[in-house]
């Protein structure tokens, strides 16, 4: 049965085995498909306001898992309400494009709900049957199950949740529940869902309790993030020049911490030219060899090459890709010197009182579960 799934994010690490010295030298891979199934109904307006402000971060926290180490982070989103609302699930499937990804839960609203339950069993269900999950058994596969209301059990045709977490298990999918708020009957379920789906139980406040840290380095790095964004070329069709217009729209629109955090992810991330991600930029592909200007017919053009000479798009797209290249070279000192402020202030934050903001206990455990997949 296909279902679509809300709210969920799914992030994919692949852990490859070390090879011994006397092995063929290949580098190991490190891949995370970690997928967000959320409650999008009204009384979770908090909590998605705060995600929107935080998954950069969280991406972040993934990145940082590597330890040197290549390989896919993969988000998916599986936004969930109820039968009679204006959806059952809305789901976007397991991908590296997290600049597509956090375009779509900007446009996320929480609206709907009525009687307590809502679709969590066909919500899950999606998420682990319905994705596009990385299949290698040394990839990390991540759920994370997160609203404040218990599933329906009385639907027809509904897949019961303890049908779901049992072909979890046998495709090794770690499902993780965060409770907003502390209803008894939610956390009744969502400790059974963790348990069930080998992963952890977490409870945070009901508005997901996620603090906004403005860094002494932010809006230098904001400067530069929009001076980056502003050297962004779409080339292609008409629909694939429009959605690399949408992502630009929305690096531009972002607050400057969370630009940051965007900047931060392309080093840890290790595309320092990616300024947006999904492809079809055209600096992006002419330096990774992806696409030359010849290749192009004039139609697939960007609006400001059209008009110009060969040598002068030529002079253009050179004169661009230096500007890029020196803006990451003075950025990368100044996000380097924020990521240490940030750790910084987490580890006093830690040190005063336990956090338990959405983006703190979901970052923690990614990074326990991420261990025990290398051990």
């Amino acid at each position: 049965m296909k279902h679509l799934l809300l709210g969920t994010v799914l992030c994919t690490l692949t852990f490859s085995p070390i090879m011994p010295a006397s092995a063929t030298s290949i580098a190991p891979s490190y891949d995370v498909d970690v997928a967000f199934v959320l409650d999008t109904t009204g009384s979770m307006s908090g909590l998605i306001e705060g995600a929107k402000q935080k998954i950069w971060s969280i991406a972040n926290d993934i990145a940082d898992t590597r330890q040197g180490q290549q390989g896919n982070i993969r988000f998916a989103l599986i936004g969930y309400r109820d039968r009679g609302d204006a959806y059952i699930t809305k789901t976007f499937d397991l991908t590296t494009d997290l600049s597509g990804i956090y375009g779509h839960l900007l446009e996320f609203r929480a609206q709907g709900g009525g009687d307590r339950p809502e679709s969590v069993n066909q919500a899950l269900d999606e998420g682990i049957t319905d994705l596009q999950w990385d299949r290698n058994p040394n990839t990390l596969r991540l759920v994370f199950l997160v609203g404040d209301a218990p599933p329906h059990m009385d639907y027809q045709n509904d897949v019961p949740y303890a049908i779901s977490l049992r072909d979890a298990r046998d495709a090794d999918i770690i499902v993780n529940t965060v409770q907003a708020g502390r209803h008894n009957d939610t956390a009744k379920v969502w400790h059974e869902i963790a348990d069930l789906g080998n992963g952890e139980y977490l409870a945070i406040p009901q508005n997901g309790g996620m603090k906004q840290v403005h860094t002494p380095y932010d809006d230098r790095i904001d400067k530069m993030q929009q001076s980056m964004n502003a050297t962004i070329l779409s080339y292609g069709s008409r629909s694939e020049q429009a959605m690399v217009a949408k992502k630009r729209g929305s690096a531009l629109a972002a607050a400057a911490p969370v630009a940051s955090d965007m900047a931060s992810y392309r080093f840890k991330a290790g595309k320092k030219n990616k300024v947006i991600t999904g492809g079809h930029e055209l600096i992006e592909d002419y330096e990774d060899g992806k696409i030359t200007l010849e290749a192009l017919k004039v139609d697939e053009l960007p609006e400001e090459f059209k008009g110009l000479s060969k040598d002068e798009q030529q002079t253009r797209l050179d004169t661009l890709v230096a500007e890029r290249q020196k803006l990451n070279a003075d950025m990368e000192t100044l996000v380097k010197k924020r990521d240490a402020f940030l750790k910084e202030e987490a580890e006093k934050r830690a040190a005063e009182s336990p956090d338990d903001a959405f983006d703190v206990r979901v970052s923690e455990t990614i990074r326990k579960q991420a261990a025990a997949k290398r051990k």
